[in-house]
């Protein structure tokens, strides 16, 4: 029973996906992202890091992020390469208000434009020399800025529900 003065929150438990993406592993920063994101005290319920060989095919990933990118055959074809790539690792979270908090952790999309204090704002420094390298594997013929941004997390429950099916072995509890 509430009484006099007690705070009536509106915090609902949800579920995320988190995937770090392979530029977080090239540049030695997979460690830091995922310690970042477990520091938020979010259940982690469920994780898979492929073994070598065992990542998603590109098709798979241009599935994946279809819904994201949508009909721009650059940008989906070198985002696909790039995942399939690899390495990645998928971690699915649920907490009160998992998916904004992850969200506020990881940072505006174009790293570029991240906060401080956000994985993003934090990690883009020298993510350009660093990924200079990769560039020419993934960036396609009319996609002008290639997109290296660490991190994956989910905008929505919805979209958590869409994308934790590619994931079987991240069996929802």
């Amino acid at each position: 029973m509430l009484k006099m003065g007690d705070a009536i929150t509106d915090h609902k438990e949800e579920n995320t996906l988190v995937i770090i993406k392979p530029d977080s592993f090239w540049r030695r920063l997979d460690g830091q992202v995922e310690a970042r994101i477990r520091a938020l005290g979010l259940e982690v319920v469920a994780e898979w890091t492929p073994a070598e060989g065992d990542n998603h095919p590109e098709e798979k990933w241009r599935e994946f992020y279809f819904p994201a990118i949508g009909d721009k055959p650059s940008i989906l074809t070198g985002t696909a390469k790039y995942m399939a790539f690899g390495p990645v690792k998928a971690i699915h979270l649920r907490g009160d208000d998992a998916v904004q908090k992850v969200r506020k952790a990881v940072g505006a999309t174009r790293p570029w434009q991240a906060e401080p204090g956000t994985i993003r704002g934090d990690f883009w420094t020298g993510a350009e020399e660093a990924n200079a390298a990769h560039r020419p594997k993934f960036q396609q013929p009319g996609d002008d800025k290639f997109l290296f941004n660490l991190i994956h997390a989910s905008d929505s429950e919805k979209s958590f529900s869409r994308e934790v099916l590619f994931f079987p072995k991240l069996k929802a509890g």
